[in-house]
């Protein structure tokens, strides 16, 4: 950076490594564009492999700083090497999970096998609706972030089953008190 000059975007650190294979470049584009409008800085080949960018460099480089590597799973994806690459070595900088370090998302209904199928995915099978799709993945991004699930809104109160109106037809009493 020259003297003097504002940081630029590349000075701030990289959330989200976008693993895909070149088949499923909409998807990985979708989903970075997504991720940016959201506040969160992405690296992306589509996007940051300009001119004179070493290949394994990038992608070693992605995986290493970005706090999440984001898999995009296709069958393409589930046969490419240099995607499996990238997972793995995700895998490998967080091998209990609990960083959650590696983030798959489905875009296609395809088997999923060996260590890879251990990992709980973000579905989009079958999601048709942008808006959908989108609170989907920033929901479930957003979980793996703080490492949990927990509502944004207290869930209602549970009324009793047989009684959908949440109000118990009888008053419900306690032990008689004693004499």
């Amino acid at each position: 950076m020259a003297v003097g000059a504002q940081p630029t975007r590349s000075d701030r650190p990289i959330d989200f490594f976008v693993s895909y294979s070149p088949a499923d470049e909409r998807w990985a584009t979708w989903l970075a564009w997504e991720f940016e409008a959201a506040g969160y800085r992405t690296m992306l080949q589509a996007w940051d492999f300009v001119a004179g960018t070493n290949f394994i460099d990038f992608m070693d480089r992605g995986v290493r700083e970005a706090a999440v590597v984001v898999a995009v799973l296709s069958e393409r994806y589930l046969h490419s090497t240099y995607g499996k690459l990238e997972w793995q070595a995700a895998l490998r900088a967080d091998p209990d999970g609990t960083g959650n370090k590696l983030v798959t998302v489905r875009v296609e209904d395809c088997p999923i096998d060996g260590l890879l199928a251990t990992i709980t995915y973000v579905d989009l099978v079958g999601v048709t609706d942008p808006v959908q799709a989108r609170s989907r993945v920033l929901d479930r991004i957003r979980e793996a972030l703080d490492g949990r699930a927990k509502p944004v809104r207290q869930p209602a109160f549970p009324h009793h089953p047989a009684d959908p109106a949440g109000v118990l037809s009888a008053p419900v009493a306690g032990p008689p008190a004693p004499r």
